[in-house]
């Protein structure tokens, strides 16, 4: 079923609108969705905008060096940093801090940044905020 909506939806023939509360379904088939709650529209938006919008999101994968003392140096631009795993952190940038500022730091703490990857919000981080509001 869910090849045959991709294959209607990739065709660009028809629209579909596809209603489930299987939001891993939802999020491979749509591009937009309509979250309600009790009759009423708690959210709209467009997955991708949604995700692209939020870029200050990042785990990175970290080696060499000290992974604290790394954490200690990029809060100290006012990152907020959490340990996510032996080598990995979880990080909010603030405004005016780039990735730039990250490998800057890297290199003076002798630390390698093997992997970075923004987080994007899934389809069940929106379904749930639009849920608590």
């Amino acid at each position: 079923m869910l090849n045959l909506i991709r294959e209607v939806r990739d065709s660009g023939t028809a629209r579909i609108i596809f209603s489930s509360h299987l939001l891993r379904d939802v999020e491979e088939c749509c591009e937009e969705v309509l979250v309600l709650k009790q009759g009423k529209i708690a959210a709209y938006c467009n997955l991708d905008e949604q995700r692209q919008a939020n870029r200050k999101f990042l785990e990175l994968e970290l080696r060499g060096g000290e992974r604290g003392a790394f954490a200690a140096a990029v809060e100290k631009l006012g990152v907020q940093c959490a340990m996510a795993g032996e080598r990995r952190l979880k990080m909010v940038l603030p405004e005016g801090v780039t990735i730039r500022h990250l490998y800057t730091v890297a290199a003076d703490q002798a630390t390698q940044i093997r992997r970075l990857d923004y987080k994007k919000d899934s389809l069940q981080d929106i379904f749930l905020k639009a849920m608590e509001d």
